[in-house]
């Protein structure tokens, strides 16, 4: 007997494997919490509305506790290993940028002394990158629970912001 395979529209929306749905691809329990009705029409369509979809995930990031307008990762440069003693798997800031002063980084950005940072490296085939994430770094593991998933958004941001403001001196974004 042949099994028969259902062929499905790439195009349509349908949940993963564990459940996650929509656009934002929120868990069922995150829908309930966080999906908002952003045109007011009485209905959180986080699968066919765009609206819906990016305030549900604005509303999800202010309950974690995002902070506009503020900084979310730096990179830094350290001149020998003495970082590694610092490294654990928490991703949550712990550390004042006061008391990272003996390791000798160089971090891209003027901070002061007590902000909450978080260092962080990622591994690459020429070495260990480094970099100091803050709240709203930590904000966005809330999201999906790793730091390659955070940096990736984070760096998309920035080239679609880098974009944004290269072409609106063009008078047109894409």
């Amino acid at each position: 007997m042949l099994c028969q395979v259902e062929h499905k529209n790439p195009t349509e929306l349908t949940g993963s494997y564990a459940g996650a749905m929509g656009i934002p691809q929120f868990m069922p329990s995150s829908f309930s919490h966080y999906a908002k009705d952003y045109e007011h029409d009485g209905q959180r369509d986080i699968w066919r509305n765009p609206a819906d979809a990016i305030a549900s995930v604005a509303n999800y990031f202010a309950q974690y506790g995002w902070q506009p307008g503020q900084g979310i990762a730096y990179p830094v440069f350290a001149p020998d290993n003495r970082y590694k003693k610092l490294l654990t798997d928490n991703l949550k800031p712990d550390l004042r940028l006061s008391g990272l002063e003996s390791l000798d980084l160089k971090i891209s950005v003027p901070l002061a002394p007590d902000t909450k940072v978080k260092l962080i490296a990622l591994s690459l085939e020429q070495g260990d990158e480094l970099w100091l994430g803050l709240d709203n770094f930590y904000c966005l593991t809330r999201y999906n629970h790793s730091a390659l998933y955070a940096m990736a958004v984070y760096q998309l941001s920035q080239r679609l912001l880098a974009a944004k403001q290269v072409d609106n001196t063009k008078g047109a974004f894409p």
